[in-house]
């Protein structure tokens, strides 16, 4: 099952940074911060903070269900990571997005966005703009900007915001002007 791992690119060893990940979409690292982004089934999309040797919890533990899951039946996937001592998410969007890339937003970007990062989706075909506590344990805070395109992938690049946007292959263009 999904792993993340750390590889020195020296030696070519590697060793299983954490495990229990459905399918990583994102991942950004900073200092001793990393966060990833992941596809959950039929919803669970999550945004986790990974820590060394910790086990995130796929396949037992979801937010969301299978495609075809009945309501009227019993969860197919625990729904309290904790509880089977598996890490939860930051945050689970229970209604999927499709959850992409992120990045941590430049405090120079935007006087209404300070520290805050941008999450990208592919079904919700928005971006979200997203404020996590000090500690990066949960959101305070999000904003949903739609822009009707599916976004793949995000990058930011002197002053301005690079979106790739999938369906036409264009590339989208977000500055502070």
């Amino acid at each position: 099952y999904g792993k993340i791992l750390f590889i020195n690119l020296n030696t070519k060893n590697y060793q299983v940074f954490s495990k229990g990940h459905r399918a990583t979409q994102g991942l950004y690292a900073e200092d001793d911060l990393i966060l990833s982004t992941e596809h959950g089934p039929y919803g669970g999309d999550e945004i986790n903070k990974i820590i060394f040797k910790k086990n995130y919890g796929w396949p037992i533990a979801s937010y969301g269900e299978k495609y075809n899951f009945n309501y009227e039946s019993e969860p197919l996937y625990k729904k309290d990571h904790k509880k089977f001592n598996f890490e939860e998410p930051v945050f689970s969007f229970t209604t999927a997005i499709g959850i992409s890339e992120l990045i941590r937003l430049p405090n120079s970007f935007s006087n209404f966005f300070q520290e805050y990062f941008i999450v990208t989706s592919l079904m919700g075909r928005s971006l979200y703009f997203i404020k996590f506590d000090d500690i990066f344990t949960k959101v305070l805070t999000y904003e949903k900007v739609f822009l009707g395109e599916r976004i793949r992938d995000i990058k930011y690049f002197k002053n301005f915001i690079l979106l790739a946007l999938e369906e036409n292959g264009e590339l989208g263009i977000l500055s502070r002007n």
